[in-house]
């Protein structure tokens, strides 16, 4: 499995080349362990960050969640309705305020947590950050992919059509002449999402096969991420 070989630091009180397991152990035990998920939307990140906050009372931050209050919302819904589709009018000026909040609240990565685990559950945009804010969110969490590979790529886009969520496209949108904007979308989307999934590897310092989680439980998940150090 590739990993990263940069520096990950937990709040004040590690600094490490390379987690290891029994490091992971400790961290866990003494309330100090800072995991975010990266990763498509549906992807599970929001479910895995749940059992986590419910059975072993991991500290959740969700970023959408913050996201959506600040502009006066109540669900991710509602964010996609406000954001529209790419082609809509306003949509570009939405989707820089959209990354601007999102920007400002990841950054709260690098928040205390007095005692608890945290996990830092981030947007689906989350590679398009500033530099800064990714290169923090790095230093102060165990970054890992749920991975979903390419084979899923056309669920992703059907389940999408189905329950749309507010998206960055990053510029990946257009309509060619004589294209209808349904099928502009499903020509764009695709190249989005491959797009993203090469993002989403290199930002993470671990990998991990989204299916490699299927049913698992808070600990059981805890294991499989440290079965992949």
């Amino acid at each position: 499995m590739w990993r990263s070989p940069v520096r990950i630091r937990y709040g004040p009180l590690m600094t490490s080349e390379q987690l290891k397991p029994e490091e992971f152990n400790a961290h866990v035990k003494n309330g100090t362990f800072r995991l975010a998920f990266v990763g498509m939307s549906n992807a599970g990140k929001s479910y895995r960050s749940r059992i986590l906050s419910e059975e072993v009372n991991f500290l959740w931050y969700h970023v959408d969640k913050k996201i959506s209050t600040a502009l006066g919302l109540k669900t991710t819904e509602d964010v996609s309705r406000w954001m529209g589709y790419p082609s809509a009018p306003g949509y570009e000026e939405k989707e820089h305020q959209y990354l601007e909040l999102e920007d400002q609240f990841t950054r709260d990565a690098a928040m205390q947590t007095h005692g608890k685990n945290l996990v830092f559950d981030t947007t689906g945009s989350v590679i398009y950050l500033t530099k800064k804010t990714l290169e923090m969110l790095r230093e102060n969490c165990l970054i890992v992919h749920l991975d979903v590979g390419e084979d899923s790529v056309g669920e992703l886009i059907e389940r999408f059509f189905k329950e749309p969520k507010p998206v960055v496209w990053s510029g990946f949108f257009d309509i060619r002449p004589g294209e209808s904007e349904r099928e502009a979308l499903r020509r764009s989307y695709p190249l989005l999402l491959h797009d993203r999934l090469l993002r989403y590897r290199a930002l993470a310092h671990v990998n991990i096969p989204v299916s490699k989680f299927y049913d698992a439980s808070a600990e059981k998940t805890l294991a499989i991420i440290k079965e992949h150090l």
